[in-house]
């Protein structure tokens, strides 16, 4: 199957899912610790691809289940004066790393807060025993720079403010949700996404607790992104990436518990201004009234 996140053909089609899922600092408080865990979970349709032996366990349980749960990720991190620092492990549940066991994965993610989202300056992504992927932002020149492994370096343009799929739950934390769609980019250490995202104030329930949430929801190559995060601090509840009739996917990923104080960034740097036109020379004849 093609996994449409990644843009390449993968041998687990299903499983490899799991994978998926200029600028000035402004200030945060001090050593705010993110300490956060996810349980990935993916549900399949009758008839979906399954090429090889995990994608096949995946759904025959999905068959009988519904929903299966097929990893589990620990992220740990810090907001400070500076900026963002995450690291993220994944690892596959038990059954699934014994069909194969190339599927546990790595990522690390650090960059800047500027206009209330997080934008990333290098993002590391190991999978198993695939080469490293790793994305360095220069903010000056508005590129990104992709390699992988040996490979010859490719860039790509900053044209929307841009984050990673490790960061991406996380984009608007310690700022109240948007109140407005807005449009940003994401990398997977492969490919460059654009996604509009749209708020939809909802009730969310995490470990029993009702949160008053934001859903933010949009589309990223052919599949459908959503992200539930609390209203006050944006903190992240669940992300959901659907890939469509087409593959009969759904990958979700459910936070553990969520923290009762609220995350806050403090004074928002904003983007540098637009530069203003050129004064006209003294001198310069005026434009006579009718």
């Amino acid at each position: 199957m093609k996994n449409i996140f990644l843009n390449s053909t993968v041998s687990s089609s299903l499983l490899t899912l799991v994978a998926i899922a200029c600028i000035v600092p402004s200030k945060a408080v001090a050593a705010t610790p993110i300490n956060a865990k996810w349980i990935y979970k993916i549900s399949v349709t009758k008839g979906a691809p399954t090429p090889d032996v995990a994608s096949k366990a995946i759904a025959m349980a999905g068959s009988l289940f519904g929903t299966v749960t097929v990893a589990e990720g620990v992220d740990a991190g810090a907001l400070d004066d500076v900026g963002f620092s995450l690291r993220s492990n994944i690892k596959v549940a038990a059954l699934l790393s014994m069909l194969d066991n190339n599927l546990n994965m790595y990522r690390q993610s650090t960059g800047v807060f500027t206009s209330g989202f997080v934008h990333t300056q290098r993002y590391v992504d190991k999978r198993g025993s695939a080469a490293e992927l790793q994305v360095v932002a220069n903010f000056k020149s508005k590129l990104l720079t992709f390699t992988q492994g040996s490979n010859p370096a490719r860039t790509e343009a900053i044209k929307y403010p841009t984050t990673d799929i490790a960061m991406l739950p996380y984009a608007f934390i310690g700022h109240a949700a948007p109140k407005a769609a807005v449009t940003v980019a994401f990398t997977d250490g492969k490919s460059l996404y654009t996604t509009t995202l749209s708020p939809q104030p909802e009730g969310f329930e995490v470990a029993g607790q009702q949160i008053r949430a934001v859903r933010l929801s949009g589309n990223a190559a052919r599949g459908r992104l959503e992200l539930w995060v609390r209203e006050a601090d944006s903190y992240p509840l669940h992300m959901r990436i659907g890939l469509g009739a087409q593959y009969g996917a759904v990958l979700e990923q459910d936070i553990d518990r969520v923290p009762a104080a609220l995350v806050v960034v403090n004074d928002v740097t904003p983007l540098p201004p637009k530069p203003t036109p050129a004064a006209k020379p003294a001198g310069s004849p005026k434009r006579k009234s009718p």
